[in-house]
C-alpha cells in the first residue's frame, strides 16, 4: 500500500503525524505531504528505480566544478564535502571556501540534488548514497585544470565539468587529460562541449537533454558533438509535467521546483554524471573506459540506426549500464594524450610578468622617494 493510501486509511493517525511533524521539523525541510518524487518522471525514463536494486552509488566521489558556492539544503545532508576554491595568485592552490563567500551557485545545487540527493520524503538523485565534492573555480582554463587534477588527487572517480564564464577563454585540456590519464570519467554538459576544439573535448562524454517525449529542444544543433542523451528540458516554454524538478531552495518552503537557469544540456549532465556513480559503485574494479564503454553499449538507439548526429549513441539506460558486465582496455570515445608536465605555462608566464612589473613600479617608487628625502 502506497504512504497516500495509508493516510487514508487512518487519517487520525496522519493528522497526528503532520502535526508533530511540523512542531519538530527544521524551517526548508522537504514537506512530506507533497513528495517530489511524484514529479520526477526523468527518474522513471532513465530507469533509476531499476539500477538502484543493485546500486546506490555508495563509495564513489563525484566532482563539481562551481562557479559560486552551492546552497545547502535538507536533502543534501551528509552527501556534500566541504567546498573548496580555487585560491588566486601565482602560486594558485585549492583551499577551503568560507561560509560567506559572497556568491551563491543555485545552478550547483540543482545539479547535486539530481545526482545525490537523498530521498525519502524529499528528492531523490540518481545516485543518493554517493558524495559531492564541489570546487568553486570561475576562473581561467588553467584554473580549471588546477581545480581538476586537485579533484583527481583528492579521489573523485567521476567530474562533471561544468565551465564558468571566464574559463571558454582559456583551455581546461590538461586538466582532462590528467583526469583520464588517472581512470576518471569526465562528463560535460553539450552546451558547454561544443564551445571546445574537438581534441579539447576528445574522451569526454558530453550529454545533451531530452524532453519527456524524448525529443531533442528546439534549436539544438549538436552536429554530430552529442555523445549521449538524457531527460533534460529547459525551464522556459515546458509544461509543468515536464519540468526537471530539483533542488531549490528560493523556490517555496520545501526548496523543489524547476530551477530556472538550469539548461537542459546541465539537468541531463548532472543525470548522466550519477549513472556513471552507479556503474562505478558496482563494479568498483572497472576501469573509466569499461564504464563509460557500458553507458554507451546499453543506450537505446534513437533516430537514424547506430550513433547519429542528433541522439550520438541514444539515450542513457541506467538499469542496463549498472547491469551491463563488457569490459573495454582503451576509451570509447578517444585519447587525448598524456598531461604536460610542464609547470610554466603560458598564464603563470603572463602572471609572473604582470607580478615582475607590479614590483619593478613599487621599487621604482620607493627608490624615488629615498632621493627626494636624501635631496631635502
Amino acid at each position: 500500500m502506497t504512504r497516500s493510501g495509508r493516510w487514508r486509511a487512518v487519517p487520525a493517525v496522519a493528522a497526528l503525524v503532520l502535526a508533530l511533524g511540523a512542531a519538530v521539523l527544521p524551517a526548508g525541510s522537504p514537506a512530506l505531504a507533497a513528495p517530489p518524487r511524484d514529479r520526477q518522471w526523468y527518474l522513471d525514463a532513465l530507469r533509476v528505480p531499476d539500477a538502484q536494486r543493485l546500486s546506490l552509488g555508495r563509495g564513489v566521489t563525484i566532482g563539481l566544478l562551481t562557479n559560486a558556492l552551492p546552497a545547502t539544503h535538507p536533502d543534501l545532508d551528509g552527501r556534500v564535502l566541504p567546498v573548496m576554491r580555487r585560491k588566486g595568485g601565482l602560486l594558485g592552490g585549492v583551499v577551503a571556501a568560507p561560509h560567506d563567500y559572497p556568491m551563491d551557485d543555485p545552478v550547483a545545487t540543482a545539479e547535486m540534488g539530481l545526482m545525490v540527493a537523498r530521498g525519502g520524503s524529499g528528492l531523490l538523485g540518481v545516485a543518493p548514497a554517493a558524495t559531492v565534492q564541489p570546487v568553486i573555480c570561475p576562473g581561467a582554463g588553467e584554473d580549471t585544470e588546477e581545480c581538476m587534477r586537485w579533484l583527481v588527487d583528492s579521489g573523485a572517480d567521476v567530474i562533471d565539468l561544468r565551465l564558468g564564464t571566464f574559463a571558454r577563454l582559456g583551455s581546461p585540456i590538461e586538466g582532462i587529460r590528467y583526469a583520464l590519464a588517472h581512470d576518471v570519467v569526465v562528463v560535460m554538459a553539450l552546451e558547454d562541449g561544443i564551445q571546445l576544439p574537438p581534441e579539447q573535448r576528445t574522451g569526454v562524454i558530453l550529454a545533451g537533454g531530452l524532453d519527456r517525449a524524448g525529443k531533442v529542444s528546439e534549436g539544438d544543433a549538436p552536429e554530430g558533438r552529442v555523445t549521449v542523451r538524457a531527460p533534460g528540458a529547459g525551464p522556459v516554454g515546458t509544461p509543468a509535467d515536464g519540468e526537471i524538478v530539483t533542488l531549490d531552495p528560493a523556490a517555496g518552503a520545501d526548496g523543489y521546483g524547476p530551477q530556472i537557469t538550469l539548461g537542459a544540456d546541465e539537468a541531463a549532465a548532472a543525470l548522466v554524471t550519477g549513472v556513471v556513480a552507479l556503474v562505478r559503485a558496482r563494479d568498483p574494479r572497472a576501469n573509466a573506459p569499461t564504464v563509460i564503454d557500458r553507458i554507451l553499449r546499453t543506450a537505446v538507439d534513437r533516430g537514424q540506426p547506430g550513433r547519429d548526429g542528433t541522439y550520438g549513441f541514444g539515450a542513457v539506460d541506467a538499469a542496463a549500464a549498472v547491469a551491463a558486465t563488457s569490459s573495454a582496455s582503451v576509451n570509447p570515445l578517444g585519447d587525448p594524450g598524456p598531461p604536460s608536465t610542464r609547470w610554466l605555462t603560458p598564464g603563470r608566464v603572463a602572471a609572473a610578468g604582470a607580478v615582475a612589473i607590479a614590483l619593478g613600479v613599487v621599487a621604482g617608487l620607493v627608490v624615488l622617494r629615498i632621493r627626494r628625502r636624501r635631496r631635502a
